[in-house]
């Protein structure tokens, strides 16, 4: 009949998000029954005179064998603009995996550098900085199952896997150029040795800041 608002004291804590996915065959043409947990927690930091850290880390796991449509395909970008969803210099399909653990981290340095330099800070562009750590893995059963051909008979596009190491990305750049842009410089760290990979991009985006 109401609502009741427990306080947990002035500290500011994270914020947890448990999913559950549960995949039932035979409804709407569904062919597979599958689960699927995962766990993020969240939290935005405020480093006062050093500016505001968000951090994010997040873990899934896939209980059953399943096509590749159905695993975590993780998200690349090969386009010029920069997405919070995706790993900037990742290719399409370049990884997928039924396990994983991911770290992103951003900081955004308001004017702790800029501001001492007079012309920076009349054009109050800010300055930011982030790292983007990804490491999965991918079960024999799921391995075994990806087909190496389409219905039409056609090689199908190789879906990377990951090997002992992270894929690990970080960034620099600014926001708030002309009051709307955000730029971004991304170095690639590791997996160079794959065919077509850039390691470092530029990525712009758009956003307001009121």
């Amino acid at each position: 009949n109401d609502n009741d608002r427990i306080s947990l004291g002035t500290l500011k804590w994270p914020i947890f998000t448990l999913r559950y996915t549960r995949g039932i065959s035979g409804i709407l043409g569904s062919d597979f029954d599958y689960n699927k947990v995962s766990l993020n927690i969240s939290n935005d930091l405020k480093m006062g005179f050093f500016g505001t850290s968000s951090i994010s880390l997040t873990g899934e796991y896939i209980f059953e064998t399943l096509p590749y449509p159905l695993l975590k395909a993780h998200i690349g970008n090969e386009s010029a603009f920069y997405t919070t969803a995706a790993y900037n210099l990742m290719n399409f399909s370049e990884f997928a995996s039924d396990r994983y653990v991911e770290f992103r981290y951003l900081h955004r340095f308001q004017g702790f550098i800029l501001n001492r330099i007079p012309l920076m800070k009349k054009l109050k562009w800010r300055l930011i900085a982030s790292a983007d750590i990804l490491y999965g893995s991918l079960s024999e059963a799921n391995r075994n199952i990806l087909s190496p051909v389409n219905q039409d008979g056609n090689e199908t596009e190789p879906i990377g896997f990951f090997d002992n190491r992270p894929y690990v990305e970080v960034g620099y750049g600014v926001e708030n150029v002309f009051k709307v842009l955000w730029i971004e410089f991304f170095h690639r760290l590791t997996y160079l040795d794959r065919p077509d990979v850039n390691n470092f991009g530029v990525k712009i985006s758009f956003q307001f800041i009121l």
